[in-house]
């Protein structure tokens, strides 16, 4: 029970974190500006440091990331596409 409860509050917690990627997208103006690659893999590293400080493992923590990431950038192009049709 102590597992689903810590759970639950990850799931909130990414779900707050995609509110802010909602948010964000609306001042980008262009597919580079949404991929950030740059970005994009320091914030990947940089998990991966703060995982392995907590006794994780870097590499698993990173490929969370990479998904989560990923994930958000093609959310984020599809907002960006709709809004510049619209």
């Amino acid at each position: 029970m102590q597992i689903d409860s810590i759970d639950q509050e990850i799931i909130a917690l990414f779900g707050l974190r995609f509110q802010y990627v909602n948010e964000i997208v609306k001042y980008k103006k262009d597919v580079e500006s949404v991929v950030a690659q740059h970005r994009k893999d320091h914030v990947i590293k940089v998990r991966g440091e703060w995982a392995e400080k907590h006794g994780l493992d870097k590499n698993t923590f990173e490929q969370i990331y990479r998904f989560l990431v990923d994930h958000n950038i093609g959310k984020e192009l599809e907002m960006l596409e709709k809004r510049l049709i619209d």
